[in-house]
């Protein structure tokens, strides 16, 4: 299948990404669309390194966020493929403090949890946990947890989480959440290693991903795009911020199941590619599943009655948020149009990172893509990129 894309509608596409940065929202963005194979149907860039600075460089490294999840997601069901890890099974077995969870009731009193939290939860973000996204109400919580702080390990930062109260009985709703932290802290537990080298060795190595990693070399750093917060008030340009506490690229001990990854844009699409040629039948693929683990990971496994999905962002914030999607084990899945804000093609899955991050799988339309900015208001390109892809589809 080779996809078909109207050509009015991409230069359309490079200039309203091109017009996002000229209007100083981002400092860089680039952007790919690519075939099964991995060639290029139609890719670009614009910006700077950061607002202000320097021109992009030939490769920029880019801080994921999120997208740290779907790769983190595949090792785990690479487990559950080798029966050393299952759905059904709940999480205590391995990580103890998990064990006696409470839940917070709606008048803020707490009762024990009727429900142990299982891998399932984890993976579908149903186990009841949190996080403490700016303006939240639960932000110090989340916060104390260490969880923001790259000096904290991962497996201190998830126990002082269990010690936490849910926010709902496990598997009795949908939140998105440090799931995927506590995913991570458990393969470490099973594997007897640490999350970078287990990323490392299942997923990232076979799949040729070099410079995809919780550590960036020195010599390398100068290729990290800048990362942005805010607006200066008198040109309304996005402000560039330091985000090393949280996130740094020069601590080969950190890691998060979460977040945490470095990434190119052409790195990135290796794995999206992957995913792809896998959804298509084109046979197995290195450092993934298999294709029937793949199918049941893409599909909805959130119940109508939780549905639609929803993100606690930000009211300035442009993403659309999640209707019209259900989730999976680690992807987002496009449902019916029914509640969604953007266009979309049905069946695509993917996610996106918090400082606008994002990438799609469509295997009825035979493609993959990705955007690649930094800015964690989230003003709105990868939307727009969204959008004008499916526009361009013939």
């Amino acid at each position: 299948m080779t996809p078909r894309l109207d050509r009015r509608m991409l230069e359309l596409l490079d200039a309203r990404m091109a017009d996002w940065t000229a209007r100083g929202r981002y400092g860089g963005i680039e952007w790919l669309i690519a075939d099964p194979d991995g060639a290029p149907l139609h890719a670009g860039r614009a910006g700077a390194r950061e607002i202000g600075g320097a021109p992009m460089p030939a490769a920029p490294i880019y801080r994921i966020y999120s997208m740290t999840k779907p790769i983190v997601s595949i090792a785990a069901m690479q487990l559950v493929e080798e029966c050393r890890l299952r759905l059904h099974e709940p999480i205590a077995r391995w990580l103890p403090e998990f064990a006696r969870m409470q839940v917070r009731g709606p008048d803020g009193a707490l009762r024990p949890a009727e429900r142990q939290i299982t891998v399932l939860h984890l993976l579908t973000h149903m186990a009841g946990l949190f996080y403490g996204f700016r303006g939240e109400p639960l932000e110090k919580e989340f916060a104390a947890t260490g969880f923001l702080d790259a000096a904290v390990p991962l497996r201190e930062a998830v126990r002082a989480l269990a010690a936490l109260p849910l926010d709902f009985e496990p598997g009795c709703g949908w939140r998105y959440s440090a799931a995927t932290d506590v995913l991570g802290a458990l393969l470490e537990e099973i594997e007897q290693e640490p999350l970078p080298n287990i990323l490392r060795r299942r997923v990232l190595g076979p799949l040729g991903m070099a410079e995809t990693g919780y550590f960036v070399p020195e010599a390398e750093r100068g290729r990290i795009m800048g990362m942005h917060l805010g607006r200066d008030k008198e040109t309304g340009a996005a402000r560039v911020i330091d985000v090393s506490r949280a996130y740094p690229a020069d601590r080969p001990d950190f890691a998060r199941g979460g977040h945490g990854l470095f990434s190119t844009l052409e790195d990135y699409a290796r794995f999206s590619g992957a995913l792809l040629r896998l959804a298509m039948g084109r046979g197995p693929q290195p450092g993934l599943v298999g294709r029937r683990t793949l199918e049941y990971m893409t599909a909805n496994h959130v119940p109508e009655r939780f549905l639609p999905l929803r993100l606690e962002i930000l009211d300035e914030s442009a993403h659309p948020g999640l209707g019209g999607y259900g989730f999976g084990l680690g992807f987002r899945r496009a449902l019916g149009p029914q509640g969604r804000r953007i266009l979309a093609v049905e069946g695509e899955f993917g996610w996106s990172g918090a400082a606008e991050t994002w990438f799609t799988v469509d295997p009825a339309s035979g493609l993959h893509a990705l955007v690649m900015a930094q800015n964690l208001d989230w003003p709105g390109a990868s939307e727009d990129f969204q959008t004008m892809l499916t526009a361009a589809l013939t």
